[in-house]
């Protein structure tokens, strides 16, 4: 009899176990596992294979989605359900929709609140095999909408960008196998998959900043991360080789961002892992981001270390022009004002000069080419130059006079706000 009674106790126990929560606790709507507050909508939501971190392959025999305590779904309750694996961990367009060929669908019929809940039991499991990302796709069939204070009624976490694709109408009920243009959102369902176990780890985290291989990153970087249902807190480690923590080691952090206590040096390779904390228990396997620190200041930062164009042709290429400051501000010297970028200058003897400004393939700078005259400080507009955007060669012309200096501004041609600027190759011509 103990021995029936310990089984049963165990296969309970088990059964209440074989599921998976992604952020239950959410407070905030969208448009996710369907619209309440359209009549008709289809909607597809990719969660990743690291994110919903099973123990195993298994059967998902059923769903559950959250609702708003305040919301009803009265009219938006007739649904079809459908799952399905993915490579996808994002929709690349509206309609990147996963087709429905791909598709299997788990329910068919009337869903009802149990409140603040839909649970959905599936009359045949869905076998997850634990290597691909899962699609959850849902249609609302019911030709009425729901009245709510948010519009909507479930309960949605951000996530990876455009990890979800909807869409939402009045005039028709969505033919899945060619569904209409749709809307991408940064957020899915909060949700529980039935019969699934989570694995004894807790998941990885998805580290938002700084991207793997990331270049330019600061000094003193901001790194973020989605946060990870369920778990109590973050070790984070930085190190300068594969595998190693010799700049931070496992520091603790209880919410999603971080920043080094002592600014990283230069253009540095780092790695870093960012791991889950739940009950003692870490995440294993995390994955490393790479990123490169910014280079040192350029020499040439400031009008006091403007570089002396004296034999010409003069050409120097700024390759470290991301990592200029704005010194004191911007610059308003001529009608157009723009950003304090990189300095150099020309020791006028009454010749012509021909000033141009070029950038690599595919950059994104658009710059701003200014000459003044004067000293650091105290300025006289004599060129003010910008007549392209992004990538465009900038050229002025001047006339200089013999005995006087004239400094050169190459920055980002931006009026009020400091924006970085990029690399770029400077040729000066005596004419």
């Amino acid at each position: 009899m103990k021995r029936l009674l310990f089984l049963s106790l165990l296969l309970i126990s088990l059964t209440f176990n074989a599921q998976i929560n992604l952020n239950i606790g959410s407070t905030a709507v969208g448009t996710a596992p369907v619209s309440s507050f359209f009549s008709y909508s289809y909607v597809q939501q990719i969660y990743p294979k690291q994110e919903i971190n099973a123990n195993a392959a298994g059967n998902i025999t059923g769903l559950t989605f959250y609702i708003d305590p305040s919301a009803t779904i009265n009219d938006s309750s007739s649904w079809t359900v459908y799952l399905g694996h993915t490579t996808k961990t994002s929709f690349a367009s509206g309609t990147d929709w996963v087709s429905s060929s791909q598709l299997t669908q788990v329910f068919s019929g009337n869903v009802t609140r149990n409140g603040n809940k839909v649970e959905l039991t599936f009359t045949t499991p869905f076998a997850y095999n634990n290597t691909d990302n899962l699609l959850v796709a849902a249609k609302e069939n019911a030709p009425s909408i729901d009245i709510n204070n948010f519009d909507e009624a479930f309960k949605v976490y951000s996530h990876l960008p455009y990890s979800t694709l909807f869409y939402k109408g009045d005039l028709a009920v969505v033919d899945v196998a060619a569904p209409p243009g749709g809307i991408r959102a940064d957020y899915k369902s909060a949700v529980t998959f039935a019969g699934l176990t989570p694995s004894p780890t807790p998941a990885c985290p998805y580290i938002l900043s700084p991207l793997n291989n990331a270049q330019a990153v600061a000094l003193s970087p901001s790194v973020t991360w989605f946060p990870v249902s369920g778990v109590d807190s973050y070790k984070v480690s930085v190190g300068t080789s594969s595998g190693s923590t010799n700049v931070i080691n496992q520091q603790v952090v209880t919410g999603t961002s971080f920043s080094p206590s002592t600014p990283l040096n230069p253009d540095t390779n780092y790695y870093l892992t960012v791991k889950s904390v739940s009950g003692g228990t870490e995440s294993s396997a995390c994955s490393e981001i790479l990123f490169k620190t910014l280079p040192p200041v350029p020499a040439n930062d400031a009008c006091s270390g403007a570089f002396l164009a004296s034999a010409f042709p003069y050409t120097y290429t700024q390759n470290d022009a991301i990592a200029a400051t704005n010194n004191a501000g911007n610059i308003a010297v001529c009608l157009d004002a723009m950003n304090d970028g990189l300095w150099f200058k020309i020791n006028g003897d009454g010749n012509q000069y021909t000033i141009k400004v070029t950038m690599p393939s595919g950059s994104t700078f658009d710059p701003q080419l200014d000459v003044y005259s004067g000293a650091c400080g105290a300025f006289s507009c004599v060129a003010n130059v910008d007549n392209y955007g992004a990538a465009g060669a900038e050229t002025a012309t001047i006339t200089t006079t013999a005995g006087t200096t004239y400094f050169i501004n190459v920055g980002s041609y931006e009026e009020t706000i400091d924006v970085p600027e990029g690399a770029f190759t400077i040729t000066i011509t005596q004419l």
